[in-house]
């Protein structure tokens, strides 16, 4: 029996061990790069509490860039459509809103075709939070959305005490016991477009502090989300 030579470029092709000994290479790598890019995206939730300490905003996207072209050239989807939904993710985080939206959508429709329930259900959730269509057809849709216009809340406006759907995304965080910066981290907005909001929703409803609006939510129960965990702030 002829023998593989490593040193010949034909065998790859030719030879089913070395064809299978590559594609576990590449594998491989695929691992370690979505190990590299979860480390990365610790670090930063991790260095969150003191700005001094975060990385570059790039950092994670790349990480996580990498690591999606690495399993398409494996032709895997499910860790396909996993990195590229946290590549989405920090995307947003760095506010690259047209490159977090490209990949989300990519995520999504390869979650459909494989019928991954919780991946869906994990990518319709960051849309929502960046109020971004999974509709390719939806620009109309994002501009609105960009512009206050529509959101991921649909609540009814007598329901909403004059509050704007994300005013009213704003209040549930705000109850939640959320800072202006974790409101922005969650809902890809800047802390001063997050602060203008927590101010119009203060005066819209007629108190003058955060644990005030936090309290009337709750006497009003607007949300039946609220964690035993996650109090109302002052």
């Amino acid at each position: 029996m002829a023998r593989c030579s490593p040193g010949r470029r034909r065998c790859v092709v030719a030879c089913a061990p070395c064809r299978e000994l590559a594609a576990q290479g590449l594998a491989q790598q695929a691992h370690q790069l979505t190990f590299a890019a979860e480390a990365a995206r610790a670090d930063s939730a991790l260095s969150r509490a003191e700005p001094a300490g975060l990385p570059p905003p790039g950092e994670t996207r790349t990480a996580w860039d990498e690591a999606w072209q690495a399993w398409e050239g494996v032709g895997q989807p499910y860790p396909l459509a996993m990195a590229l939904l946290r590549s989405a993710e920090a995307a947003l985080g760095a506010g690259d809103r047209d490159g977090g939206a490209t990949r989300l959508r990519r995520a999504a429709a390869l979650a459909q075709r494989l019928g991954a329930r919780p991946l869906s259900d994990d990518t319709a959730l960051l849309a929502g939070r960046a109020r971004i269509s999974l509709d390719t057809a939806g620009d109309d849709t994002e501009a609105r959305a960009a512009s206050g216009e529509a959101g991921p809340i649909q609540v009814a406006e007598p329901k909403r005490l004059g509050l704007t759907a994300r005013e009213f995304e704003v209040l549930r965080l705000v109850a939640a016991g959320r800072s202006n910066r974790e409101i922005a981290s969650e809902l890809f907005i800047s802390a001063k477009t997050a602060s203008v909001h927590v101010s119009n929703i203060l005066g819209k409803l007629g108190v003058t502090s955060r644990g005030e609006a936090a309290a009337t939510a709750h006497r009003l129960r607007l949300f039946d989300s609220f964690s035993p965990e996650d109090p109302p702030g002052p």
